[in-house]
This record gives structure tokens, C-alpha cells and sequence, in this order.
């Protein structure tokens, strides 16, 4: 790179928006949820503790500093269906028409199975009301990891099961599905995804859709971020990035599972997601952090490797 005066070179060189990373420490916030409402990002994240509350929701108008504003789900309100204290995981928040609709992960008393729920309300923050029975189960399997694709006025799911990515087209409202079409859109084809892809988070950008996964054991310092773009739809077909874009550092380990969001300015693009501190991977414990990192782009339209 040629410089023309230090101000220029240092302007060249820091182009990209470093955060103060993790955002939130101190608790555990793995797989944030990340929707903006009115110029404020809000961040549900999963529950792993014995509390009363499932779901906790922060909210930030600087992607740095959070505050705490609530639950999704309390005693007063959680799915009868739903195993408790433990395994709530992986929830979303999506706008949908005029109300909001929470996706997650939650145990059912009756199969034993992960299975994948949806809540409704009519506000961000709630009081969500939840389906009186799952929206995704699978007798041979777990469910998880839902996300919502909201694309040409049309809806669909897409979730992990059996260790590869599936999509459903939902109805309107979000709350059914269509049709009895199920689709597996990606598998884990390549090494370093190791047993499974999950985790997925979908958004549209010069004419390409791209889907930003994690690949790997979550309770390790193998999991990592991938991505995978398709000119076709938002399910694909896909053409997936050989490397993955985020891996370990010298102080945090097993980053992935998060939200890819317009800046603050409305223009660039960011990654929240989590990981775990070096030395304490997915112990007794052990916490997974929540981060904030700049998703820069190449002239070839692939996300370039992301900075922690």
C-alpha cells in the first residue's frame, strides 16, 4: 500500500470499527439474537442456569455498552411444553407485520427432545405468549438453532437437525408452516466443520444471500464461522467459503453462533456473537462472552476475516 502523509496511511489502515471486546462479560451470553427497533439493537441470548427467567434481553445504541431490560420468558409465561429449569437456548427476535416473534430452542417434557418453539408479542420486549406446542420437532432427533429468513414478502425457517441446515416455508404470521416441503439446504462437507453446521443468520447484500454459520463442537476451541452465498435464493443452492472467517485467538477461543446487523451508521456491517475466554473452554464455570466485531467485505464479495 502507498501512503501519501501518516494521516492518510493511518486513515487507510483503520478503516474498520474496533470494539472494546467482549461487550459483555461477567455472565453468560452464548448465541445473541440480535434485531434493531428504532435505532436500538436488542440482544436475547441463551439461558443456562437454574433462574426463574429464560432469555435474557440487553439493549444498545453503540454495539458496546449493554443494558439488561429483561426476559423472555418468566414463571408467569413459559411454554407449558417446555422442560424446566434447564436448556433454553439459541432464541431470536424477528419483527413480523406489526409484532414480534421470538424463535428458540427449549426441551419437551414429552419426547426429551430438543425442539424449536415459537412466542409472540406485541412489543421487542415483550410479554411474549407462547405456542402451546413446538413449532419444529423430530421423534429421531434434536431440533435447534432457528432462524427466520425474511425475503420478497415471504417466510421461512431454517433450522439444524440431524447435523445439517433445513428450511420450511412458514405462513403470514410466522407461527406454521405452509406446507409439509422440507428442504436440507447445507451440510457439513467440509473438514474443519467437523460433526455439524448450525447457527445460521441470513442477509442480502449486492444482489448475493449470504448465510453465516458455525461449524464444529460449540464446547470447544474447534468451533468456528463459516459462510455461504447463493445468486439463486435465500436456501440456496450455496457456494461455501473454503476457510472459516473467525477462529481462535491468542485470548479468546471457540468464537461463533451470532447476529450479523447494520452499523450504527446504517451503512457497514457488524457481527455479534460469543465465545469463551482462553484456558476456560466449556468447564465448570466457564462462561461464553458476547462480542462485537466488523464485518469488512473484498472486491470478490466474500466477507474478509473478521477481527475480534
Amino acid at each position: 500500500m502507498l501512503c501519501f502523509g501518516l494521516l492518510v496511511c493511518l486513515a487507510a489502515a483503520s478503516h474498520a470499527k474496533i470494539w472494546n471486546n467482549p461487550v459483555l462479560d461477567g455472565g453468560d451470553y452464548p448465541d445473541p439474537g440480535v434485531i434493531i427497533v428504532d435505532g436500538v439493537y436488542y440482544a436475547a441470548t441463551t439461558s443456562n442456569n437454574n433462574n426463574g427467567e429464560k432469555y435474557p434481553i440487553h439493549s444498545s445504541t453503540d454495539l458496546q455498552n449493554w443494558k439488561l431490560e429483561g426476559y423472555i420468558f418468566n414463571a408467569s409465561n413459559f411454554p407449558v411444553y417446555s422442560k424446566i429449569p434447564y436448556e433454553f437456548w439459541a432464541p431470536e427476535l424477528h419483527k413480523v407485520g406489526n409484532e414480534y416473534r421470538a424463535y428458540f430452542t427449549t426441551r419437551d417434557t414429552v419426547t426429551n427432545l430438543l425442539t424449536i418453539g415459537a412466542a409472540s408479542a406485541p412489543t421487542v420486549l415483550g410479554p411474549y405468549k407462547a405456542l402451546e406446542r413446538p413449532l419444529v420437532s423430530d421423534l429421531t432427533g434434536d431440533v435447534l438453532d432457528a432462524t427466520l429468513i425474511n425475503y420478497n414478502n415471504s417466510l421461512q425457517l431454517v433450522w439444524r437437525g440431524h447435523l445439517s441446515l433445513w428450511a420450511r416455508n412458514l405462513t403470514d404470521d410466522g407461527l406454521s408452516f405452509k406446507d409439509d416441503t422440507i428442504k436440507e439446504i447445507m451440510r457439513n462437507d467440509i473438514d474443519w466443520e467437523g460433526t455439524t453446521v448450525e447457527g445460521p443468520w441470513h442477509v442480502m447484500r449486492n444482489g448475493y444471500h449470504y448465510l453465516f454459520y458455525s461449524g464444529n463442537n460449540f464446547c470447544s476451541e474447534q468451533y468456528v464461522v463459516g459462510v455461504a452465498r447463493s445468486k439463486v435464493s435465500p436456501i440456496g443452492p450455496f457456494e461455501k467459503k473454503p476457510q472459516p472467517i473467525l477462529v481462535n485467538t491468542e485470548l479468546f477461543r471457540g468464537l461463533g453462533h451470532g447476529s450479523v446487523v447494520r452499523d450504527t451508521d446504517g451503512v457497514g456491517w457488524v457481527f455479534v456473537y460469543h465465545g469463551w475466554k482462553e484456558g476456560h473452554v466449556c468447564g465448570p464455570g466457564d462462561f461464553r462472552l458476547m462480542f462485537t466485531s466488523q464485518v469488512e467485505w473484498g472486491t470478490d464479495d466474500w466477507p474478509k476475516n473478521i477481527v475480534v
